[in-house]
C-alpha cells in the first residue's frame, strides 16, 4: 500500500471521514429529489426514477423523443451545446436514454435543470 492510500484508508474510516460520508449522502439525496421532482413536473414524456446506491440519474426519454419527432443524438447534442454535459445512456441498455451525475453543488444542478426546461426541453 502507498502512503497516500493509507492516509486515505485512514481518513475514510475515521470520525471526520464518517460525518463527510454522512453530509455527502444528504447532498447526494437532496440533489436527486429535486432532480426527480423537477423533470416529473416539467418534462412530459421522460421518466425517472430514483437511483439505488448511486448518484448517476438514468433518464428514459423516448417517448419525448417520439413526441418531439428528435433523435437521442440531437437531445443530447442540444444539451451540450446549453451547457448541460450529460451521458449517452444507450451502452447502458437504454435506446433512448440519458445519464446524468448529481454529485455537484446543488445550485449547479438547480442551473443546469432550468436551462433544460428552457433550451432543450422546450
Amino acid at each position: 500500500m502507498n502512503v497516500l492510500s493509507m492516509y486515505a484508508l485512514i481518513g475514510g474510516y475515521s470520525q471526520a471521514g464518517m460525518e463527510w460520508t454522512d453530509e455527502l449522502r444528504q447532498v447526494l439525496t437532496e440533489n436527486v429529489d429535486y432532480a426527480c421532482d423537477y423533470i416529473r413536473k416539467h418534462f412530459d414524456g421522460v421518466e425517472v426514477s430514483r437511483p439505488q446506491g448511486t448518484y448517476m440519474l438514468f433518464l428514459d426519454c423516448q417517448k419525448w423523443c417520439e413526441a418531439h419527432d428528435v433523435t437521442i443524438d440531437e437531445l443530447q447534442k442540444k444539451g451540450v451545446r446549453k451547457g448541460v454535459i450529460w451521458q449517452d445512456g444507450r451502452p447502458f441498455h437504454g435506446a433512448y436514454s440519458i445519464r446524468m451525475n448529481l454529485a455537484l453543488p446543488k445550485t449547479l444542478v438547480e442551473e443546469a435543470f432550468e436551462r433544460l426546461r428552457k433550451w432543450v426541453f422546450c
